[in-house]
């Protein structure tokens, strides 16, 4: 009978000899409660495994920055380092596994995979940790590459060809579409032409070129498959122009796309171009939350899903305005998105948060009677009514182009409370219907007001310290018998972050929405060190990962009611509560930069 259970990471990595030589030196201890196991700063000779009990770890302000239950493992860094700059406490009568330095030490050297578990950055062990899921079942939309759907297929013309030809060549080589030449240019001729040929009675000795397209929605070789069927998906087309090289090879249509797509998402996007009322958006809807519960147990992260769930939602949005909105209503306004729906960050179905900006001649008396039935039917969709009535149909956020600018200079120039928090919505706002151009307006008057502004700029980011209060972080709330073992995961780590970088990214005035792209901008520009801006990215991956994992959960056992913004820590493995802890190092690492970025110790 083996001594020491090696079941989980990292000890599943060693074998043979390896296992035998922990097996001889390991040891187990007893502590009692308030027994402190490693003092700070002092020499570490021993790597701990927790059998049973509690221990907390505690920095030198006394905040609780991580708990260690049963197969936890502490302080491994520290054994390299020489010593720690934290307090290890037995916050629970404990029973531990003791590992000698040397001998873990010299596991490390000899199997560096072991070795690598304690040292590896976040995104290195969230990497690890997908590559250990059985991915021979399924290779997912984001790890399938273009080259691989592709079935090189391509078939060429000269925009001088005749119709008939295109067909004859179209039927000879069993393609549904053919590339052109013409004038130094390279268009594509589909099948779907042959519909609008015989509507304009056109002969069939006519030049292709013609009924060409010659703007192309194109995709590289090396792309990956889940952002051609984005494409296809956002453009409401039926293929993408595959290219090498900037240069055009072929097309991916998507049939193509079906083998690696098990749900056939942009389905859904046809249903929504073809929806002729509302019940039939209602049934699209559900269709769309399926949809996300099938991609993510096929192993689509949390940041590839809202992606598609965006240019669905968007599309969602846009057909049921344009069924309610009076055709003047529709063109002379702009419907609009904010918050996470804006960043292209929500995945399950949320809140409504919605504007609408308008023309000055837009016929209110209308708006506002379509503005009303867009609510009810969001709401009829699954998107509940906001709290806060940041709504179309509220008032405030129905107002012309003039009205709006006006309303924003008053945010940048008086920014109380109520101001600073309508702002960092306004800030991730996304054209969904309409006129685009009253949004960029609109955006316009906010980059003008807050130029060189430091003090509102310095007061918008102060948010970070929201649900930041002193000891008393999730860890320690735990500690409390009467405490939930629930963490709010976007109070304490996806908030923090988007809103720190949508500080930082207003400052810059950065045209991104999504905090991704906004990342690697800020990052591009200097402003990121860039080890941190890959830090942040894969812990927002990460939290964004287990929130809706938590919510998915909530989903199954019909808790629809429930916030799914809150995470049982009893329901995540081992390796997925090293993982938060560690992102939750990053993000309190990244308050750190923006409480020094904007100096909020003035503020």
């Amino acid at each position: 009978m083996e001594r020491f259970d090696f079941n989980f990471p990292p000890y599943e990595f060693l074998v043979g000899n390896e296992r035998a030589t922990l097996q001889s030196a390991v040891d187990i201890a007893f502590f009692e409660d308030e027994a402190v196991i490693i003092e700070a700063n002092q020499p570490v000779d021993y790597l701990y495994v927790v059998i049973k009990g509690l221990v907390r770890e505690m920095n030198s302000e006394g905040d609780v920055v991580g708990l260690y239950h049963a197969k936890d493992t502490f302080e491994a860094r520290a054994l390299v380092e020489g010593h720690t700059p934290h307090h290890f406490i037995v916050q629970e009568e404990a029973l531990v596994y003791t590992l000698p330095k040397a001998t873990i030490l010299e596991l490390m050297e000899s199997n560096p995979r072991f070795g690598a578990y304690f040292y590896a950055s976040l995104a290195d062990k969230l990497s690890n940790m997908a590559h250990n899921k059985d991915s021979q079942q399924f290779e997912s939309l984001f790890t399938a590459k273009v080259r691989d759907a592709y079935r090189h297929n391509a078939v060429w013309l000269n925009g001088s060809d005749s119709i008939i030809l295109a067909a004859q060549t179209m039927k000879q080589h069993k393609t549904k579409s053919i590339l052109v030449h013409h004038e130094d240019r390279v268009g594509l001729f589909t099948e779907s032409a042959f519909r609008d040929i015989v509507i304009a009675g056109a002969s069939t000795e006519d030049a292709i070129y013609k009924w060409s397209p010659f703007e192309l929605i194109s995709i590289d070789i090396e792309d990956y498959v889940f952002n051609a069927l984005l494409r296809m998906t956002q453009f409401k087309i039926q293929r993408v122009v595959v290219t090498e090289n900037g240069q055009p090879i072929g097309a991916l249509e998507q049939i193509d796309v079906l083998a690696y797509f098990s749900n056939h998402t942009h389905l859904v996007a046809q249903r929504l171009d073809k929806a002729q009322n509302v019940d039939e958006l209602i049934d699209i809807a559900d269709q769309m939350t399926q949809s996300i519960q099938i991609l993510h147990s096929n192993g689509v992260r949390a940041p590839q899903l809202a992606q598609l769930m965006q240019v669905l939602n968007t599309s969602l949005f846009e057909k049921a305005w344009r069924l309610i909105a009076p055709a003047d209503v529709y063109e002379k306004s702009c419907l609009i998105v904010m918050g996470s729906e804006g960043r292209g960050e929500q995945i399950l179905k949320t809140d409504q948060d919605n504007a609408l900006i308008m023309h000055e001649d837009v016929d209110e008396a209308a708006a506002k009677i379509a503005c009303d039935e867009f609510s009810r039917t969001l709401a009829r969709l699954g998107y509940p009514p906001c709290n806060g009535k940041i709504m179309v149909n509220n008032p405030f956020w129905c107002k012309s182009i003039s009205q709006f600018k006006e309303t924003i200079r008053q945010w940048c120039h008086a920014p109380d409370g109520d101001s600073l928090m309508n702002l960092a919505i306004f800030v991730d706002a996304k054209s969904v219907a309409g006129d685009e151009s009253l949004l960029n307006e609109a955006k316009e008057q906010l980059r003008r007001s807050m130029t060189d502004d430091a003090g509102t700029l310095g007061r918008f980011a102060r948010a970070i310290e929201l649900f930041d209060h002193h000891n008393t972080g999730f860890f320690a709330q735990l500690l409390h018998r009467d405490s939930s073992s629930h963490m709010d995961i976007k109070k304490m780590g996806v908030f923090p972050v988007v809103h720190g970088i949508r500080a930082l990214s207003l400052e810059a005035h950065l045209s991104e929405t999504n905090t991704f792209d906004r990342i690697a901008r800020l990052s591009q520009a200097g402003v990121l060190d860039e080890a941190l801006s890959k830090d942040l990215s894969e812990a927002l991956t990460y939290l964004l990962d287990i929130r809706l994992k938590a919510g998915l959960l909530a989903q199954a056992v019909c808790s629809l009611e429930g916030n799914h913004n809150q995470v049982d820590m009893h329901s995540l493995t081992t390796l997925e509560r090293d993982l938060l802890k560690e992102a939750l190092g990053v993000v309190k690492r990244f308050k750190g930069v923006i409480r020094t970025h904007f100096h909020l110790g003035n503020f």
